[in-house]
C-alpha cells in the first residue's frame, strides 16, 4: 500500500549552485520517508554563487525572499540549506505567520502552522540532544573558510544564549567546543580533487576533537575528548561524513571514536521539520 505524502518540504539553497542543490537530493532520498514530498529551490541569478561570509548570507536572503514568498502557501515546512544563522530563517517565519493569521482571521481556530528551520539551527539542536551535558560533553563544528570560526561561535552563542570570549573560543561552561575550518569555500568542496578535500576535512576534524581534550597538569597525556558530536558546517559537505569518521578513528582510536556522532544538518533539519509538522505544533 502506497503512502500519500503528507508533509511538503521546500528545501532552499540560497546560492546559485544547482550542483549543490542536486547533491542534496540523494541525501534526502536515503532517509526513506515516504510521507515527505520534497521540492527544491535554488537562488535566482544573478545571485551569490557561494556563501562565504555572513554578509553573503544577508545578500542572498534579499535576493531569494521575493521568489520564495509566492511558494509559501504550497508547502508545509521550509529548510534553509546554508550553514549560518541565515536571515531567511527569521524572514520566512515572519511571512508564514502572516499567512496563518490571514487564514484564521475572524475565527477562534489556530490553523495549521508552517515550520521553518535552517541546517545550522537543526544541527545544534540535534547535537544538544545527543551529548551528555552532565558529563561535560559538547559539540563542535567543521566548516569551510576561516571567517566562519568567529562567525559560527557568535551564531551558536546567540542561538543558545551564551557568549564566547570574543576570539572565536567558547567559555569554560559552554557545551560548544568551537569551530575549525578547512580553508576551502563551499564551491571548492566540489571543484577540488577529492583527496585534497578529504585531507582538509580530516585535519579540521582532528583539531575540533583536540579542543575537547584537557591536558593533565602533571602528565604529558591527554584525556579523552569531550567532543561527542561534530556538525558538518556546510551544506556542500554532504557525503563527507566518512572523512570525519576516519579522522575520529585516527585521533581517538576505534573504541572512543564510536562515541562521536556526526551530525548532517540537512538530515537533522528534515527530521525536525517532519516531527513539528506531523505532531501539529
Amino acid at each position: 500500500m502506497e503512502t500519500t505524502p503528507n508533509v511538503r518540504i521546500l528545501v532552499i539553497n540560497p546560492n546559485t549552485s544547482t550542483h549543490m542543490t542536486d547533491a542534496l537530493r540523494p541525501v534526502l532520498e536515503d532517509l526513506q520517508m515516504p510521507f515527505v514530498q520534497y521540492t527544491f529551490f535554488t537562488s535566482p541569478t544573478p545571485g551569490i554563487p557561494s556563501i562565504n561570509s555572513p554578509e553573503d548570507a544577508a545578500e542572498s536572503a534579499e535576493i531569494c525572499l521575493p521568489s520564495l514568498i509566492p511558494l509559501l502557501p504550497h508547502h508545509d515546512a521550509f529548510l534553509v540549506a546554508c550553514y549560518s544563522r541565515h536571515p531567511l530563517v527569521t524572514q520566512l517565519k515572519r511571512e508564514c505567520k502572516k499567512l496563518s493569521r490571514a487564514a484564521t482571521a475572524g475565527s477562534e481556530g489556530r490553523g495549521a502552522n508552517k515550520h521553518v528551520t535552517g541546517i545550522f539551527e537543526a544541527s545544534v539542536l540535534s547535537s544538544l540532544a545527543l551529548i551528555d551535558d552532565a558529563e561535560g560533553e559538547g559539540f563542535g563544528i567543521v566548516s569551510t573558510g576561516k571567517v566562519w570560526e568567529k562567525a559560527l561561535q557568535t551564531a551558536v552563542g546567540g542561538f543558545l544564549g551564551e557568549s564566547g570570549d570574543g576570539d572565536g573560543n567558547p567559555t569554560e561552561k559552554s557545551r560548544f567546543y568551537g569551530c575549525e575550518t578547512t580553508g576551502l569555500n563551499a564551491s571548492e568542496l566540489h571543484d577540488l580533487p577529492a583527496d585534497q578535500v578529504r585531507g582538509k576535512m580530516m585535519e579540521a576534524t582532528k583539531r575540533v576533537l583536540r579542543r575537547g581534550q584537557q591536558q593533565h597538569a602533571s602528565q604529558e597525556i591527554k584525556s579523552k575528548s569531550k567532543v561527542k558530536a561534530i556538525c558538518l558546517g556546510c551544506a556542500g559537505m554532504v557525503g563527507l561524513e566518512d572523512a570525519v569518521r576516519q579522522a575520529c578513528v585516527e585521533e581517538l582510536g576505534h573504541e572512543e571514536a564510536k562515541d562521536v556522532c556526526i551530525v548532517d544538518g540537512v538530515k537533522a533539519g528534515v527530521a525536525l521539520l517532519c516531527s513539528l509538522a506531523r505532531t501539529g505544533f
